[in-house]
C-alpha cells in the first residue's frame, strides 16, 4: 500500500461497464494494487481474466472478497444492496466497503442493517455508459469525473483512503450525506435520463434514429440506457424528481405558447441565460 493507493488488494463485484471500467483502470495502473473480480455471469468472468483487467476471477462472490483490502460492489442498485447486507459477515473487519450506485440512502440502510455502516464509503461516479456489459468498459472511464463520495461520521480514515484512491484513477472525489446526495441526483441524473426517454418517444413519431444530427443524437443518447436497471433505480426516487418533470412541462408549455405568439425576444433571453448557465461549469 501507498498514500497514493491505500489498497493493496481490490475486490469487484460486477466487471459491467461500472466494474469492468474500474478493473481496467486499476490494472492500469504503475503500482496499483491486486485486482479480485466477480460476476454472476460466467463469459464476464472469462473476458475480464483473459484480457488482464483482473489476477482472478472466481465463481463464487465470497471467495472473491477473502483477504481484500478494500470491496467495491459494480452492480444494480437492488443487487447492491443485496450484496452489501452479506458483506459484513464475509469479509474482514478491516475491509473497507464501497459502491458505485446512483443513489445511496437506500445502500446506507442495506450497510446499517448487515452492522457494517462505519466501514462503508459509499462512491457514486457522475459518469457511465448507456451500453451495458464488460465489453462496454473503457480503462478511461472514471478519468475527470466528479465521484460523490458518503460516509458513516466515525469513518473518517476511510473516507481519505478512498479520495485517494479515486485520485488515483484521475477522478475528483467529494464528499456529501446520503439524502443530499440522493436529493441532487433527482435532478442532476434521473431527470435527464427521463427528458431523453420522453424526447425520443415524441421524436420516434417523426424520424428515424438515422435522421437526426449531432444535436438530437446527443439528447437521446440517454434513452437507449437498460429500462430494467432504471426502474431499479426509480423505485427509490427522490420526490424532487417528480417536481421536476413537472417543472419542465410547465417551461415546455410556456416556450410553445411564446413561439405560438410569435414573441421570440423572450426565447432569445431564455437562450441566453441558459447560455449563461451553461458556461460556468
Amino acid at each position: 500500500m501507498s498514500p497514493d493507493q491505500p489498497f493493496a488488494t481490490v475486490a469487484i463485484l460486477g466487471l459491467g461497464a461500472m466494474g469492468g471500467s474500474l478493473a481496467r483502470a486499476l490494472s492500469g495502473l504503475a503500482s496499483g494494487p491486486t485486482v479480485v473480480g466477480w460476476s454472476p455471469i460466467e463469459d464476464e468472468r472469462n473476458a475480464a481474466t483473459r484480457q488482464g483487467a483482473v489476477s482472478s476471477a472466481p465463481p463464487e462472490w465470497q471467495e472473491a472478497v477473502s483477504g481484500a483490502d478494500l470491496v467495491v460492489v459494480a452492480a444494480p442498485l437492488q443487487a447492491t444492496c443485496h450484496l452489501m447486507a452479506g458483506l459484513a459477515e464475509a469479509t474482514s473487519s478491516e475491509t473497507t466497503l464501497s459502491d458505485v450506485a446512483s443513489l445511496k440512502a437506500p445502500v446506507e440502510r442495506a450497510v446499517e442493517g448487515g452492522g457494517a455502516r462505519a466501514r462503508w464509503v459509499g462512491s457514486h461516479p457522475m459518469t457511465g455508459s448507456h451500453e451495458s456489459g464488460f465489453s462496454a468498459s473503457r480503462a478511461d472511464l472514471y478519468r475527470g469525473a466528479k465521484v460523490w463520495c458518503v460516509a458513516h461520521a466515525d469513518a473518517d480514515s476511510r473516507v481519505a483512503r478512498l479520495h485517494a484512491f479515486w485520485k488515483a484513477l484521475g477522478a475528483r472525489p467529494a464528499s456529501i450525506d446520503a439524502d443530499d446526495h440522493d436529493r441532487l441526483m433527482a435532478v442532476a441524473s434521473h431527470l435527464p435520463q427521463l427528458v431523453s426517454n420522453v424526447l425520443a418517444n415524441v421524436m420516434a413519431q417523426h424520424v428515424s434514429p438515422d435522421q437526426l444530427g449531432p444535436g438530437g443524437t446527443d439528447m437521446t443518447r440517454l434513452s437507449a440506457s437498460g429500462p430494467e436497471l432504471w426502474r431499479d433505480i426509480l423505485e427509490h426516487a427522490s420526490p424532487e424528481l417528480t417536481g421536476g418533470l413537472r417543472a419542465l412541462a410547465d417551461e415546455a408549455r410556456h416556450v410553445a405558447d411564446l413561439l405560438e405568439a410569435g414573441d421570440l425576444d423572450a426565447i432569445e433571453e431564455l437562450m441566453r441565460r441558459t447560455k449563461l448557465w451553461s458556461s460556468t461549469s
